[in-house]
């Protein structure tokens, strides 16, 4: 009877084991509309939904576009449950932007999932006629999307009546671009060239890891301590952008579940 019982103990622990086994495989395999919602409470998402005012722009982003410099051809595409981002840049820069507002205290952490088919391959990181990138993710730390830096009225109507039409721009504050580059190293910080509120910091390199999906997580508050020696203000905005507007090559990239998280 001892030895039943004992039996009956092991297959009941095995159960167990097995359905909570199924259990953490359900949650790795939801679907990103669901594991969105999933604790919710430690993290924002920023990535990309269909909107349904445009088949290429996502829902609650602009595409901003640079004075005298061709735009990039944007696309969203379907993969499995989740939207992705695609760009093509052919002697091109334009940056899709999000503006927010968002506590760095609460949410520090910042992860994505990105891919390129190959490098710029005439690129300089810190040279400022070619220091084009694959891929781009830029954080603009300044004072919360509500409290962007409006155009005055009289402004605006002097431009109206001079034929110019207005334009989404980046919010205003100090940038971080978290870049795959070309020929520094991973893990090399610098300024963007020709300014000193606008850092670069080199987190993939080279064409080893090219057209795969590769995952990056940064913590934000770190990163703008040790660039701009000080606390950051919130997020104002985030962008990403593929440029070859220095060197006239062609790339593709495409981002995907990009999130802010509690520590």
């Amino acid at each position: 009877m001892r030895e039943k019982g004992q039996h009956q103990t092991q297959f009941r622990l095995r159960a167990r084991a097995i359905a909570l086994g199924l259990v953490l495989f359900g949650l790795v395999l939801l679907p990103s509309h669901v594991s969105r919602t999933w604790g919710s409470e430690n993290r924002t998402f920023v990535g990309f939904h269909q909107g349904e005012d445009s088949e290429s722009i996502p829902e609650g982003w602009e595409h901003v576009t640079y004075p005298g410099r061709a735009k990039n051809e944007v696309s969203l595409l379907k993969e499995g449950e989740r939207t992705v981002l695609h760009v093509q840049s052919i002697g091109s820069v334009s940056a899709l932007v999000k503006r927010l507002d968002t506590d760095l205290r609460e949410f520090p952490i910042l992860v994505w999932c990105w891919k390129i088919n190959r490098v710029v391959g005439m690129a300089i990181e810190n040279q400022k006629d070619r220091n084009d990138s694959a891929a781009r993710i830029r954080v603009i730390f300044g004072a919360g999307a509500e409290k962007a830096r409006p155009v005055p009225p009289q402004v605006e109507e002097l431009l109206k009546s001079l034929g110019f039409k207005k334009t989404p721009s980046e919010p205003w504050g100090n940038k971080i671009d978290y870049i795959w580059g070309n020929r520094l190293s991973p893990g090399t910080s610098l300024d963007y060239p020709g300014s000193r509120n606008h850092k670069v910091i080199v987190v993939e390199s080279g064409g080893e890891k090219a057209d795969r999906w590769i995952w990056e997580k940064r913590n934000l508050i770190e990163d703008y301590e040790l660039l701009f020696g000080a606390a950051p203000p919130g997020i104002a905005g985030i962008a990403v952008l593929t440029d070859t507007d220095n060197t006239n090559e062609g790339i593709e990239a495409w981002y995907s579940s990009i999130v802010l998280m509690a520590p």
